[in-house]
């Protein structure tokens, strides 16, 4: 029986050569993937979260303008692109399938084996993102941890979280994507195009938004989610944000046995969300940034939670 096809690839060329352009557009012609950009720079990037993107390019870009590639997807550095004419133009048709097909494998084969076995949701918005970043700047990755992030916040904007988690602080960050999981050592970026579930081995699934979600990202959707999935190996932080959303999920993490923290609200831009959670909802623990990310850096020491409780 032959393996089941990978996810499709959705490919990018991004070459200042237009011959260079055209060669690697009839490579990849023939193939079950789909070309969806050709040019010498990037444009608005479009959810990536049902792909796998690869961006192809040349290791020098001497004369060509300042390409910055999106922080997410694979990047294909191509040495020699030959002109369809040329007589090695089949064999190196064939490299570059095979290269893709290969991307396929690893993105297939790399995420469970990476899985966390232990995930806390970081769920913001108004005011939401500073705060997320100072906490994850003063925090060091864990193998076994990884984040999930829910930002209130308009699609178009969603893989700057992505940029902005990778430049500015020491955690990688990837989209929520189909079929992936949340990985140990990694931000997990919500768009609010979808509604996040968890399949068996904890795969991603992506749904559409449910219609009574006021909130999207939907913080208590994924609190749910992560509930069921996780158990108490789960845990929200709730930052500075407007609104209610998080209050019914919060209450569903501590259920399941899991951990609730707040910012506290003095400390916020916008302290509506963890105030309500704070008189609605059930939490562990309210604290200013700083000492957020100072008694998650003690998990890696091992102490227990009831010591933070204190």
């Amino acid at each position: 029986m032959s393996p089941t096809p990978g996810p499709p690839v959705r490919c990018s060329v991004l070459l200042a050569d237009a011959e260079q352009r055209y060669s690697v557009k009839m490579a990849l012609k023939e193939c079950r993937h789909a070309l969806v950009f050709c040019s010498d720079v990037t444009e608005s990037i479009v959810d990536a979260s049902r792909f796998i993107d690869v961006y192809f390019t040349r290791r020098s870009t001497s004369g060509a303008r300042d390409i910055r590639l999106p922080a997410h997807g694979y990047t294909l550095e191509l040495d020699h692109i030959p002109a369809i004419s040329s007589a090695d133009f089949g064999k190196w048709k064939a490299d570059i399938r095979a290269r893709v097909d290969e991307i396929v494998q690893r993105y297939d084969a790399e995420p469970v084996d990476s899985q966390a076995s232990r995930v806390w949701l970081l769920a913001a918005s108004a005011g939401g993102l500073k705060a997320v970043t100072e906490f994850l700047r003063h925090t060091a990755p864990l193998d076994n941890v990884g984040f999930v992030y829910a930002q209130h916040i308009e699609s178009k904007h969603v893989s700057q979280l992505v940029k902005m988690v990778r430049r500015h602080t020491p955690w990688q960050a990837q989209l929520a994507r189909e079929s992936g999981v949340v990985k140990g050592g990694v931000v997990t970026i919500v768009s609010p195009d979808y509604r996040v579930g968890f399949a068996e081995e904890g795969r991603i699934t992506l749904n559409e938004p449910d219609a009574a979600d006021r909130y999207r990202p939907s913080i208590d959707g994924l609190c749910g989610e992560l509930a069921r999935y996780y158990g108490a190996a789960c845990g929200m932080i709730a930052f500075s944000g407007m609104g209610d959303d998080g209050v019914d999920g919060s209450r569903v993490i501590k259920a399941s046995g899991g951990d609730v923290w707040l910012q506290s609200p003095e400390s916020c831009e916008v302290p509506a969300l963890p105030e309500a959670i704070l008189h609605r909802g059930a939490f562990d623990v309210c604290a200013d940034v700083a000492s957020l990310a100072k008694k998650f850096g003690d998990l890696s020491d091992h102490r227990g939670l009831e010591e933070f409780r204190q």
